[in-house]
C-alpha cells in the first residue's frame, strides 16, 4: 500500500509523497589511500604546529556541557569580518542546514517557487522540495553562463520566493557577472537571493556582500571548501527581519562546540595559513586543467573554483575514464546526464589536489597513454 491509498491504515499514509521522488545524499566514506578529487574538498594538510594547538584547544572542552545554542564567538568573529551586527549572522551545520533554514522560513506563500539555475548544487532543489517549495530551473547557456532573460522572466512571476546563485558555481566553476547578478536582485525585490560564496576564496574576486547591499540579497559562505570540511561550519548574512525569521527556524545548538571553538581558533589565529592553503590550490587549477585537456576529445571549462569540469565526447568516454582511473585509486565525479549539461556528451568533475595527488594523476594518465 502506498501513501496515497486511502485503505492504508499504517503510518505510511503520514508520509509526504515528495519523500519518496526525491534521492538520499548518502555517499560512502572513501578509501583514504585514494587520490580523492571527488568531493571538492581542500585537500592540501594543515601544518603540524596548527594541528597542535587545535589539540589543545580540543582538550579544552567540556565534553559534559551542551555549546552556545547560537554560536555567538564564531558569529562575532564573522560579523567583524562582514561589517554586520552579530545579529545578522546565522550558523549552520554546513551551508546545507542554512540552505533548510532558508527555504523553510521562505515557504509562507502558496505555491511559494524557488527559482535556480541549472546544473547547479544539488542540495537547493532538494532542500526546498522538502520544504514543500515548487522548483522552477532555467537551463544554462552553451557556455554554461546565466540565460538572464529566462532566469528574470521566472523571477517576476508572483510566486517566485528564493533564488540560490552558487558563485563560482558547482558543478560548473563558472563566476557569473556580478553586476549581472546585481541587476537581477535590484529588479525582484519580492524575491531573496542568496549568493552563495562557498567557492568565492578561490575566484579572486572580494565577497558580493556590501554593507549598502539591498535587504532581499544574503551572501552564504562556508568553512567547509577552505580544509575546514569535517567541522561543518556554514553560515549566512542576512537582513535583520529576515536573520531572525532563520534564527526562529533553526534548532538550538546546532553547531557542536568542537566546531565552533576550532573554526574561532582558525579564524582568529591561523588565516593566513588557511589563506596559503587555498592560494597553493589556486595555483594547482591550472596544472589539474592541463592535465585534464589531455583526455580524448576533451574541452576543458574555465573554473573559478577549486573543481574542474570536462566535457567528453560520449556519456560512455566519460565512465570508460572514470572507471580507468578508479581502478588505478583515483576518485573523479561522473556527472554525465545531469540536467542541464549537454546529453550527448561525457561529463567528469575534478577537485583541485595536492601537487603529489596530481603527479599520481599525471602517471596514471601517462600509463593510459592519454
Amino acid at each position: 500500500m502506498t501513501g496515497t491509498d486511502t485503505k492504508d491504515r499504517s503510518f505510511r499514509r503520514n508520509l509526504r509523497p515528495i519523500l519518496a521522488e526525491l534521492d538520499i545524499y548518502d555517499a560512502p566514506p572513501a578509501d583514504p589511500t585514494f587520490v580523492r578529487l571527488h568531493a571538492n574538498e581542500c585537500p592540501e594538510p594543515w601544518p603540524d604546529e596548527v594541528m597542535d594547538d587545535l589539540a589543545d584547544v580540543i582538550r579544552g572542552i567540556e565534553l559534559g556541557r551542551y555549546p552556545d545554542t547560537s554560536g555567538r564567538m564564531l558569529r562575532e568573529v564573522l560579523a567583524r569580518d562582514y561589517g554586520v551586527t552579530p545579529a545578522e549572522v546565522i550558523l549552520g551545520n554546513g551551508s546545507d542546514e542554512v540552505i533548510s533554514l532558508l527555504v523553510t522560513a521562505l515557504s509562507g506563500r502558496p505555491g511559494a517557487t524557488c527559482v535556480l539555475p541549472r546544473p547547479t548544487f544539488v542540495m537547493y532543489a532538494h532542500a526546498a522540495k522538502v520544504a514543500g517549495l515548487a522548483v522552477d530551473e532555467v537551463d544554462l547557456t552553451a557556455d554554461l553562463d546565466l540565460d538572464e532573460a529566462t532566469l528574470s522572466a521566472r523571477l517576476a512571476r508572483d510566486e517566485a520566493a528564493v533564488c540560490f546563485l552558487a558563485r563560482p558555481n558547482n558543478p560548473t566553476g563558472s563566476l557569473w557577472a556580478r553586476d549581472r547578478i546585481e541587476a537581477l536582485v535590484r529588479a525582484h525585490p519580492h524575491v531573496v537571493f542568496v549568493v552563495d560564496e562557498a567557492y568565492v576564496a578561490y575566484a579572486g574576486e572580494p565577497t558580493m556582500f556590501r554593507p549598502d547591499r539591498p535587504e532581499n540579497l544574503v551572501v552564504m559562505g562556508t568553512l567547509s571548501k577552505v580544509g575546514l570540511a569535517a567541522l561543518r561550519v556554514g553560515y549566512c548574512i542576512a537582513h535583520p527581519d529576515l536573520a531572525r525569521a532563520l534564527d526562529t527556524v533553526r534548532h538550538p545548538y546546532n553547531v557542536s562546540q568542537t566546531s565552533l571553538a576550532l573554526a574561532c581558533r582558525v579564524l582568529t589565529r591561523h588565516r593566513g595559513v588557511l589563506d596559503a592553503l587555498v592560494a597553493r590550490t589556486r595555483a594547482n587549477r591550472s596544472r589539474l586543467s592541463a592535465l585534464l585537456s589531455r583526455l580524448p576529445g576533451a574541452r576543458v571549462h574555465p573554473s573559478a573554483g577549486n573543481m574542474v569540469l570536462v566535457g567528453l565526447p560520449r556519456p560512455e568516454v566519460a565512465a570508460t575514464v572514470r572507471a580507468d582511473l578508479a581502478k588505478r585509486r583515483i576518485l573523479v565525479k561522473d556527472l554525465s546526464g545531469t540536467p542541464g549539461l549537454d546529453p550527448r556528451r561525457g561529463y567528469l568533475r575534478a577537485s583541485v589536489g595536492t601537487s603529489d595527488e596530481l603527479d599520481r594523476l599525471e602517471a596514471v594518465l601517462d600509463e593510459l597513454g592519454t
